[in-house]
This record gives structure tokens, sequence and C-alpha cells, in this order.
């Protein structure tokens, strides 16, 4: 199985605001990003395990 990679343009972005939290001083801001970023992971993790259900009931 092929491993999971990001694009070119996705490691772009993961750069561009990974600069932009290490530049911030706004430490409510980047609660907030984090809360934000905690709930995308969570997201993409129940995205995951629906395709992953869909699949094994042959759909």
């Amino acid at each position: 199985m092929e491993p999971i990679a990001l694009t070119l343009g996705q490691k772009f972005e993961v750069e561009k605001f990974s600069r932009e939290i290490d530049n911030s001083d706004d430490l409510a801001s980047l609660r907030s990003i984090a809360k934000d970023l905690l709930l995308a992971w969570k997201q993409q993790e129940a995205a995951s395990a629906w395709i992953v259900r869909q699949q094994s009931q042959g759909l």
C-alpha cells in the first residue's frame, strides 16, 4: 500500500502557517488556532472511519 504523502501545495501551506504561528505573540489567537486544528483533525478521523466503513460494506 502506498504511503500517504502531502502534495507540494500542501507542504507549502504547512510551511506558511507554521511561520505565522511561530511569529505570533497573541496567546488567544494561538489557542484559537489549536482548537480549530483539533476539530479539523477529529473531523478528518471521522471522515476516514466513514470511508472505511463504506468500503467494508461494499458500497
